[in-house]
């Protein structure tokens, strides 16, 4: 049993104004596990706000037109937020139960072969 997380940027929000500065990040969390990752997995989305108070003088600035997806997802708020809210824990947390569950629970009813 191995549990893999992804994490993908589904949403930027910027400051209404030409300087195209992100202010708000959506990162959308997706975990499986590898025994059945169709089955057994769990996603969420998380936002994060960003402080703009630097503007485009900000240390680190990036501009929007040069901005990557592992750009964003290195930003401190975004990947301290993400570990800070324990969000890859708490979907390991519930696959673990899902197939916890699942080795313990006997159907009631099973398909077997015709005896023909």
């Amino acid at each position: 049993m191995a549990i893999t997380h992804t994490q993908t940027v589904s949403k930027l929000n910027i400051l209404n104004n030409s300087d195209n500065i992100v202010s708000e990040v959506t990162v959308h969390i997706l975990s499986t596990d590898d025994s059945d990752p169709e089955k057994f997995k769990v996603e969420s989305d998380t936002s994060f706000r960003l402080d703009t108070s630097g503007g485009t003088g900000a240390s680190g600035f990036v501009a929007y037109e040069s901005l990557t997806q592992s750009t964003i997802l290195a930003w401190d708020t975004v990947k301290d937020g993400i570990t800070t809210w324990n969000i890859q824990a708490k979907h390991e947390e519930w696959i673990e139960r899902q197939i916890a569950l699942e080795q313990t629970t006997t159907p009631t009813e099973i398909n077997k072969e015709l005896p023909w």
